[in-house]
């Protein structure tokens, strides 16, 4: 029997390719128990940005929307951020780097000049803490992150700015994380910013900008270097901030979901009764052995994102069992099969599935079938089991 489900939240976690092909079968299995159009606010991270973002701002059927998600794809984000470097892009990006790099390395010199004086003279503690705190008033202007930008908005949004989007339809909310403050950073139509700064006095922001933020993964893409104005309990202020991976703060798009959130603090509220998460996580991570720095520094940053997934993950029983939702369901890319109920014969299982790693390069079809058929046998099973939705016989 079908429950009664209420208002309902989909997430859709981080994870490059591998998170769009196996979250594009989760929203297939939606589309086809009629849940998808249900749904009223779509909290997407990184990969599952990417996604979520393409779906809003599509217009046309679902079955045009796989087609085009499938041959993104097939065409991967890789080569077009490529091909972006040999144009002004390339150069703004050098440029950038040049300036940047050598003002960083003054400044640090001025530090260590400061630092040594500092054992030799007695200095007072704030005026030798404002010296240490200096930083360049450059912001980098252009990076590698500007590559994916670029790439989304000439692959998928094609200029889209987020108060476009059309209000029908459920709300989408794109994560990323603002390093200065440690806080979220959400980007909607409604409303953009972070409980710390507050909102953006003007949410001019293209689509492909928000998606290229929330996927912005620290070892590999530079964070968004920017000012912007805020306003927040009446008052305005300018602010730089770091803009980086959503998945640095949450991985899977829940903190959007949690209840007691208040209006009067957080960015873009909905109460949410049933949430169903789509999580392309770790798997079966095994690295390989940490002999040197960056590699444990990698490995450590995996752990503490791993960590935080299962704190996530264990709240929302936490949640269910209290009563503060109504149902969830979670399918999982790294999903034990054993624990399944009743699972069709033909589940592509996890271990044919998990290993795919996290980039954006071109997929093979075979590994976009077998993501993306996981991702639909998962959610149809999931939500016929906890929700009581079946999909109906052709």
């Amino acid at each position: 029997m079908q429950k009664d489900l209420g208002i309902i939240g989909l997430a859709l976690s981080g994870g490059g390719s591998r998170a769009i092909a196996f979250h594009l079968g989760c929203l297939r299995a939606l589309h086809q128990l009629g849940l998808l159009e249900r749904v009223a606010v779509i909290s997407t991270i990184s990969g599952g940005s990417v996604i979520g973002a393409a779906y809003k701002a599509h217009q046309g059927s679902f079955e045009e929307f796989d087609a085009t998600i499938q041959q993104l794809l097939r065409r991967g984000l890789s080569k077009a951020m490529a091909r972006q470097l040999f144009g002004l892009l390339g150069l703004r990006i050098i440029g950038a780097w040049l300036i940047t790099s050598t003002l960083a390395l003054v400044l640090a010199a001025i530090r260590m000049v400061v630092t040594v004086v500092s054992w030799l003279v007695p200095i007072e503690i704030k005026v030798l803490n404002r010296l240490r705190e200096i930083r360049s008033p450059v912001l980098r202007f252009a990076s590698r992150t500007s590559l994916l930008e670029q790439a989304l908005n000439t692959l998928i949004f094609r200029g889209v700015r987020l108060q476009e989007l059309s209000a029908a339809g459920p709300d989408l909310v794109v994560n990323a994380t603002e390093l200065r403050t440690g806080s979220a950073f959400r980007f909607a139509r409604r409303e953009s910013g972070s409980w710390r700064l507050g909102r953006l006095v003007n949410n001019d922001v293209t689509l492909a900008h928000a998606v290229a933020a929330s996927a912005a993964y620290p070892l590999f893409l530079p964070a968004f270097d920017e000012v912007h104005t805020f306003e927040k309990q009446g008052a305005t202020s300018s602010q730089r901030i770091n803009l980086t991976d959503g998945g640095v703060y949450d991985n899977l798009g829940l903190s959007n979901f949690w209840p007691g959130r208040s209006a009067d603090v957080s960015l873009n509220v909905t109460k949410i009764d049933t949430i169903i998460c789509c999580s392309a996580g770790y798997g079966l991570r095994q690295d390989p052995p940490s002999q040197f720095l960056l590699a444990r520094m990698v490995s450590a940053i995996n752990v503490t994102f791993d960590r935080a997934q299962n704190a996530s993950i264990a709240r929302l029983y936490e949640l269910k069992e209290a009563g503060k939702i109504a149902n969830f369901i979670l399918p999982y890319l790294g999903q034990r099969d054993g624990q399944l109920v009743d699972p069709p014969a033909d589940l592509v299982p996890r271990e044919a599935a998990h290993i795919y790693p996290t980039n954006f390069n071109a997929m093979p079809q075979d590994w976009i079938d077998r993501l993306s058929r996981r991702g639909e046998q998962l959610t149809l099973l999931l939500a016929a089991q906890n929700l009581g939705y079946v999909r109906p016989q052709a």
